[in-house]
């Protein structure tokens, strides 16, 4: 059980982009998720889209960076390989809306290349609207999108994908996120009431959590310590994810709190749950490995 840094500092490595102009690399990386045996040799590659803004010089700290990282799933179940990709498409495809709730998300080109386009887009849209207002800070002008997608874990039952999120468009602080995925043997996306057998019990068991990690005393109301929660009742996170140690669970900032409060990820390891998952998510543990 711990408690994630803040997310903004990690990306900070957005400095170490190449600043050529509209410059795009497409790397293919063999990647190995986190377990001993691959579901049927399900096996990823990793690519890489990289762009810079035009206007990018000696002095890059007011031009454009773009760095998203994804998984292609190459070999494995035909029916999960599909699941997988489909979903990685669609995810890069939606971040679109985090700078524009208009866009179009139904592009059917490279979801990555499209993402860093119109992210590109959007700034020099900025960046002209700068112009009509002189007294606007030049470093404003200075954005940044890094995507960084990964599977995590692979067993013969279950798959998880990690997508980490940070942009900078300008504002008074970034922005970062984390969006989580499991999948079953099947391709089918699992929610956290697919994977448990009850929800109450697990509510109960993660505030307990919760409150420990984050020193919140069990008799102290949560909207006290900041939340933003109804009825005293802290909710499941929207993301969450099976692993190698266990259920993972993630609470972005903005969720249950200001941004100040951060982020939130609890593990809850298998010995732990017990019968709390589905029979067919149940893991076995000796000696602190994972037995399939």
């Amino acid at each position: 059980m711990y408690l994630l840094k803040p997310t903004i500092t990690v990306f900070a490595l957005l400095c170490l982009c190449s600043c050529r102009q509209q410059q795009e690399n497409n790397i293919d990386t063999p990647a190995t998720a986190q377990n001993e045996a691959a579901p049927a040799q399900l096996r990823f590659d990793i690519k890489t889209v990289q762009r810079t803004s035009g206007d990018c010089g000696p002095d890059s700290s007011t031009c454009a960076k773009v760095n998203i990282t994804y998984p292609v799933a190459v070999a494995g179940p035909n029916n999960l390989k599909q699941s997988i990709n489909r979903y990685v498409e669609h995810r890069l495809q939606s971040m679109k809306l985090d700078f524009n709730p208009d866009a179009d998300t139904t592009s059917t080109g490279n979801a990555a290349s499209d993402l860093a386009d119109f992210f590109l887009k959007q700034r020099q849209h900025f960046v002209e609207d700068m112009e009509t207002m002189p007294d606007m800070p030049a470093a404003m002008a200075g954005w940044a999108l890094q995507v960084n997608g990964n599977p995590i874990y692979t067993s013969p039952g279950v798959t998880s994908l990690r997508f980490e999120i940070f942009y900078n468009t300008g504002g008074a602080h970034p922005n970062a996120y984390n969006v989580f995925q499991s999948f079953d043997s099947t391709g089918r996306q699992l929610t956290l009431p697919q994977m448990v057998t009850d929800t109450a019990r697990l509510k109960a068991l993660t505030e307990k959590e919760f409150r420990e990690v984050r020193n919140i005393a069990g008799d102290k109301l949560l909207v006290e310590a900041g939340l933003f929660v109804s009825d005293n009742q802290l909710p499941l996170p929207q993301n969450a994810a099976l692993t190698r140690q266990g259920l993972l669970l993630y609470y972005n900032p903005y969720e249950i709190g200001p941004w100040a409060f951060g982020d939130t990820e609890l593990l809850l390891p298998y010995a732990q749950l017990q019968d709390l998952l589905q029979p067919a998510y149940r893991q076995k543990t000796a000696q602190g490995r994972q037995i399939e």
